[in-house]
């Protein structure tokens, strides 16, 4: 933490150009307030939220989305540039502040930050450049369609003359923003669509870049907290004073959070430094009130699946009357697909910094959710959300974990008791094993074919739901259909849900059910196909055969894999298509066998995400789903005792590079506004994988994790 001085000269230098900024293109009920790009001789002018120039010309541009590696820091900017027609490689480009008001809602999930905030960063950025090429129509006496900007510098076409925008923002700022600015026409694009290096790696590469886990702030204090292991474990007593006892130990407390819904209690060791409070926590003794919760295992939870999904369950959606198609079928294919609980496991554990006073509160931290925990804290502590302030930094890793606000909410009930800033860190295993987790599933298929075709097709998912997990409502919500393909040309379909309530807390995972319920559908697709004796990928051509971008995607990834080329031996293709947040995807997996063992050598991609903004950000966004796909297929966790038996990376081990396969990205080139690229991969590399396995070995997968030791 550092304070800033500057002289009394500089102060009123900014303070008499406060006046003179724009407010150009901001989100409803937010304010044009002048920020300050850098204390230096050049005073800087906000444009809007967004875009601050120097009388310099120095441009610095504003991220307002959290940054966890999946590459908007530099891609919000991006679009920026291309409106406001500056050289992004120029440009400073810097974290927002959490404000709401300011910058609409900043959570990132759902890899949503591009595709809902593509045409406001245009406009804010185009309606900046009109104003500046107003000015300086104003300032040569001439229109503003004579005036062309280009690498910050505006230019006269009839008279040559030209100003940087430097010199033209204090008149810029006597003039009103165009509500609708005009945008640049796709095909002129000079910075979207090109693979421009991230100002964010080499910081993230040279150790300048600041995560959640490197912040401390004056006087605060460290917090280990232990908690029962079978997650709602109730304490009955602990061993206080030996804990206090430990040298560096200040307080040991009683805390909560919570999970959706349900108390998750703990008790936190505080002290002088992180090794102090992990020395009181390894002396810490509790007694915990489990109840019967250690009779649960993996295999009795399946069971309950098992048995819940002889029920009809809930109507998800439907399109024909597949159950009459069954009645009168004589032969009905049916398979079961099970998919484990898996971790987060971000490479950065959970962290959280919150400092409570009298009516106020300060958060320091790596979140996916700065609004959120802002809007958290002030209810939890009671005072007014004004009184909040958040500040995030980059994140190692999130995955959807780091959305939740339950971290805060400990660090901030410890603070409250002790009177102190209290700084909150998990270690590998409380991240590993206290969740929340992916929901595990059991997917259970029926189809009938007709004369090669699929006349009737049911999915049914029995599985836990992130948004109803407490209560007595029991009616499966349409999140559960996550990732099932409906727009198969099959006349009649059926998707049903079947809810069921466990005492394990799940949340929000890379792709969410996208990452389970495709490995059933599109295995089944492929099951289907073979009975049908029809070529996978034709199979699927042919039920898409009005839907224009998956046939792309297919086709793309048939021609790149030489599909219908000869086949080594003792080699196996799969193929698998799924859309994720608006992005289409198709995946062909080749597997061959060697030394007795089958393996993954080539995983060839393509996808159609619209306008791309960055395509190497892509490229990467898709080769780290392929590798969280693969972990998530070779490695999950298992329940023993009512508890999380994997406790770190020996027993649930990440993919390691000598086991990565080649990944090829293929990306369809498109002008529809974009789609979301961190999670598209993800859900088709286990379909695809063990479809490839099928197909050279002729053996079916319907259970995940898959050992390759075990397949020859």
């Amino acid at each position: 933490m550092k304070t800033s001085t500057i002289s009394r000269r500089k102060f009123m230098q900014l303070t008499s150009v406060s006046g003179v900024f724009l407010a150009v293109g901001c989100v409803p009920g937010s304010r044009g307030e002048e920020r300050i790009a850098n204390i230096s001789n050049d005073v800087s002018l906000a444009l809007n939220q967004f875009i601050s120039i120097g009388q310099n010309s120095r441009v610095t541009l504003f991220n307002h989305r959290p940054e966890m590696g999946q590459g908007t820091f530099q891609s919000i900017p991006m679009i920026l540039a291309e409106e406001l027609e500056v050289d992004i490689n120029n440009v400073i480009i810097k974290q927002s502040e959490a404000d709401q008001e300011k910058y609409g809602w900043q959570m990132v999930v759902g890899s949503h930050s591009i595709q809902n905030e593509f045409e406001k960063l245009r406009k804010m950025g185009a309606a900046a450049k009109e104003i500046l090429l107003q000015a300086a129509a104003d300032q040569w006496g001439t229109t503003i369609s004579d005036c062309v900007a280009k690498n910050g510098v505006v230019t006269c076409s009839s008279s040559g003359k030209s100003l940087s925008y430097g010199e033209l923002v204090e008149a810029a700022s006597k003039l009103k923003a165009p509500e609708e600015p005009k945008l640049k026409d796709p095909e002129n694009f000079s910075v979207i669509g090109q693979s421009v290096p991230r100002q964010d790696i080499p910081l993230k590469t040279n150790g300048k870049a600041i995560y959640g886990i490197d912040i401390s702030v004056p006087g605060m204090l460290h917090a280990s907290i232990e908690r029962s292991p079978v997650f709602l474990g109730e304490v009955l007593d602990f061993n206080e004073k030996e804990v206090l006892a430990v040298p560096g130990v200040k307080h040991v407390f009683k805390t909560q959070r919570n999970v959706f819904g349900r108390n998750r209690e703990g008790v936190a060791v505080l002290a002088e430094s992180y090794w102090a409070a992990e020395q009181g926590r390894k002396a810490l003794k509790v007694r915990w009130n489990n109840g019967d919760l250690e009779s649960n295992t993996s295999a009795s939870i399946m069971e309950e699946f098992r048995k819940a999904s002889n029920g009809k369950g809930d109507e998800l959606f439907s399109r024909g009357n597949a159950y009459e198609v069954f009645s009168k079928s004589q032969e009905v294919m049916e398979a079961s697909y099970e998919a484990p609980y898996q971790s987060h496991v971000p490479m950065e554990p959970m962290n959280a910094i919150v400092s409570v006073k009298n009516n106020s509160a300060e958060f320091w931290g790596s979140t996916q959710n700065p609004n959120g925990i802002r809007s958290y804290l002030a209810k939890q502590l009671e005072i007014p959300e004004e009184n909040v302030k958040i500040n995030y930094t980059f994140m190692g890793g999130g995955f959807g974990r780091r959305s939740l606000t339950d971290v805060a909410e400990e660090a901030a009930d410890l603070s409250k008791k002790a009177g102190v800033p209290v700084k909150v860190t998990w270690t590998r295993e409380d991240d590993q094993t206290q969740g929340p987790f992916r929901a595990c599933s059991l997917n259970v298929m029926r189809g009938v074919l007709k004369n090669g075709k699929v006349v009737a097709l049911e999915h049914k998912v029995v599985s836990q739901e992130i948004r109803n997990q407490t209560g007595e409502n029991m009616t499966a919500g349409r999140q559960l259909m996550g990732g099932i393909n409906t727009e198969y040309a099959i006349t009649n379909l059926a998707v049903r849900g079947v809810l069921r309530k466990l005492y394990v807390p799940i949340s929000y995972w890379r792709a969410v059910y996208h990452s389970t319920n495709p490995f059933a559908h599109e295995s089944f697709i492929d099951e289907l196909a073979v009975k049908a004796g029809k070529d996978p990928l034709d199979f699927r051509l042919e039920m898409m055969k009005d839907h224009a971008r998956f046939r792309k995607v297919l086709e793309v990834v048939a021609e790149k894999t030489n599909w219908y080329g000869t086949k080594k031996p003792n080699t196996g293709r799969g193929v698998a298509i799924c859309e994720r947040s608006g992005a289409h995807f198709a995946m062909v997996v080749e597997v061959e066998r060697k030394d007795g063992r089958v393996k993954p050598t080539k995983i060839t991609t393509a996808l159609d995400l619209g306008i791309c903004v960055n395509p190497d950000t892509v490229k990467a966004q898709t080769e780290g789903s392929v590798v969280m796909g693969l972990t998530a297929a070779y490695y999950g966790l298992t329940i023993e005792k009512g508890r999380i038996a994997e406790q770190n990376f020996d027993t649930y081990p990440l993919l390691r590079i000598g086991e990565c396969p080649e990944i090829v990205t293929h990306i369809i080139q498109s002008t529809a506004d974009p789609d979301g690229a961190g999670e598209s991969g993800l859900p088709t590399v286990a379909p695809a994988l063990v479809n490839a396995i099928f197909d050279l070995t002729g053996r079916r997968i319907r259970k995940l994790p898959v050992d390759l030791r075990k397949i020859s």
